[in-house]
């Protein structure tokens, strides 16, 4: 009997950092079919939802309401209903200040099934982002999570006598605009005046701030660093840890935040690394590729590939198409025999490698012109190479291999390109910001009901405060806060193309753009972006620039 009924994840995304995912929530996340998500779910988690799953966004948003939580459990329910895969997708953790229980109920009446995949709660993740130790043996054996959230300016409904009794360490999440309330609560409950206590502003995101300093003095320092919502308040002993363990700020991109504008299957070797570094990254792809119909030419061509030397790949994303073609050929690798191999760089010759092959040729500069010329000598007078590339690959590598003036051989190149790359245009960064219309940077487990700290929720990932005058150049630099975005990352001309269809409104001149290669450069400096080309074509040579960029600005 066909069961029509779906199933409802409970996925608890974590705070900022999308490293903070767990691998069940992962897992959980890349098959769904529906993915209900909370405002405060940033661009490195949407990132990681299948482009086939239906995306609802049902948080806060700039100038409108939360959607009703009723409202939100009917909407659950109905998805499930209609024998969908549903991820209800939740920052921090669904059940700490998350409402989990609550939208759980109406599907546990109708006989829904479901599953909690625990997320990694801010009251735990933030304090340590900021090296503070919410226990410490001799300190303090006890947590307190609360909640500083209230309703129409009424005081928090917390016992400060019973807490300050009990002692331990006090996490207080949704504090901000309560917090004159919840220093006096426990000074007033007998707290002395100097136990440390802390305040985190964006934690785990990149612009995470804070202020540690003793209770008494907490207010007035909050409003000296003029730190705001969404904040982490820290109070007990082991916060006066943070001084001496703070590690975050030591990362040579701490406080540093860089899209990522090539292909998301081409970006993780370069967002891993950004992240290593402490950097957060918005993978932002500019750019896609598609196979295309050459099947029967690729055969025609295979028929004939005993008469050439080599054969070249100038992207991993060629080598991938390649071998998708052969697999829909019904061939394998022995069909293209003894010919030699080439490649651009090291990228596309771990490609190769992937597959159980290894390039014969690979230039000491990655980029066309040494791959030409490096064709050109091992080619003989009167051979034959096949380039297997995207349609808009740079026109002149066949007349590079050929040679120049005075120095030409009868070279034959059948240039087949087997992919295309297509540019994104504002009506895809329309559709990417829809999908992920909740960035920000969080520090808290908030729930749609418990928005009342306005402004936490007014940037998107299209507007003024990411792409449009605050996107630094040369002249300012920013430190990943407030959405100001600090670099962004183009490895070809067709991702800087990209780039500026998705942001056609947007001064380019502010863009503090980081290259690779002379043709990306100068693709970049055509649109008037502040240009820094990486010494080397590689993504470690990228984040090398990223590096000293960001010391110079600090």
């Amino acid at each position: 009997m066909k069961n029509d009924v779906g199933k409802v994840y409970f996925v608890g995304a974590g705070p900022s950092d999308p490293g903070l995912l767990t691998v069940k929530g992962l897992q959980v996340l890349q098959r769904a079919q529906v993915v209900i998500y909370d405002a405060l779910i940033g661009p490195g988690i949407c990132g990681l939802i299948p482009q086939t799953a239906e995306k609802i966004p049902v948080g806060k948003r700039s100038g409108r309401h939360s959607v009703e939580q009723e409202q939100i459990n009917r909407l659950i329910l109905e998805q499930a209903q209609k024998g969908r895969c549903v991820v209800r997708l939740k920052g921090g953790d669904p059940f700490v200040f998350g409402r989990g229980g609550e939208e759980l109920e109406l599907l546990l009446e109708r006989h829904i099934p479901y599953e909690i995949v625990p997320g990694v709660t801010s009251a735990v993740a933030v304090p340590a982002y900021a090296g503070i130790p919410v226990t410490y043996r001799g300190l303090s054996s006890s947590l307190h999570i609360l909640t500083g959230h209230r309703k129409q300016m009424e005081p928090p409904d917390m016992d400060f006598d019973a807490l300050v009794r009990v002692g331990g360490t006090y996490v207080c999440l949704m504090g901000m605009s309560a917090l004159h309330e919840i220093v006096t609560g426990f000074l007033q409950a007998g707290m002395p005046t100097d136990m440390p206590a802390a305040v985190i502003e964006q934690g785990t995101g990149a612009g995470q701030r804070a202020v540690i300093t003793e209770l008494a003095l907490l207010e007035k320092e909050v409003s000296e660093q003029k730190l705001k919502a969404p904040a982490v308040i820290v109070i007990g002993k082991t916060v006066a840890c943070g001084k001496r363990y703070a590690w975050r700020e030591k990362l040579p991109l701490s406080k540093c935040r860089v899209i990522v504008t090539r292909p998301a299957s081409g970006s993780k070797k370069l967002t891993l690394l950004l992240q290593q570094l402490g950097a957060e990254v918005v993978e932002l792809p500019s750019i896609r590729t598609q196979l295309r119909d050459c099947a029967e030419q690729l055969r025609l061509v295979l028929d004939e590939i005993a008469a050439y030397q080599y054969l070249v790949f100038t992207s991993p994303a060629g080598v991938d198409y390649f071998f998708e073609l052969l697999d829909n050929l019904e061939l394998d690798v022995r069909r293209i025999g003894m010919i030699k191999l080439a490649v651009i760089g090291n990228a596309t010759a771990d490609a190769l490698k992937r597959r159980g092959l290894r390039p014969q040729l690979m230039p000491e500069q990655y980029n066309s012109e040494a791959l030409g010329k490096l064709l050109h000598e091992a080619v003989p007078d009167g051979g034959k190479v096949l380039l297997l590339r995207s349609a808009l690959g740079n026109k002149s590598l066949a007349n590079i291999i050929r040679g120049s003036s005075g120095r030409q051989k009868q070279i034959t190149v059948t240039d087949l390109a087997i992919y295309d790359t297509i540019l994104h245009t504002a009506d895809d960064a329309d559709a990417i910001r829809r999908s992920c219309a909740g960035f920000h940077m969080s520090g808290s487990d908030l729930s749609e009901s418990n928005l009342s700290e306005s402004n936490l929720f007014e940037s998107n990932l299209f507007e003024s405060d990411l792409f449009g005058s605050d996107l630094l150049g040369s002249d300012t630099f920013g430190s990943g806060q407030n959405g100001i975005t600090d670099m962004v990352m183009f490895t070809s001309a067709s991702t800087v193309r990209g780039f500026v269809q998705m942001t056609q409104d947007m001064d380019h001149t502010k863009v503090c753009a980081v290259c690779i290669g002379q043709m990306t450069a100068d693709q970049a400096s055509a649109y008037g972006m502040c240009v820094h080309q990486a010494q080397a074509e590689t993504v470690e040579s990228m984040v090398e620039t990223a590096v000293r960029l960001h010391r110079q600005r600090m």
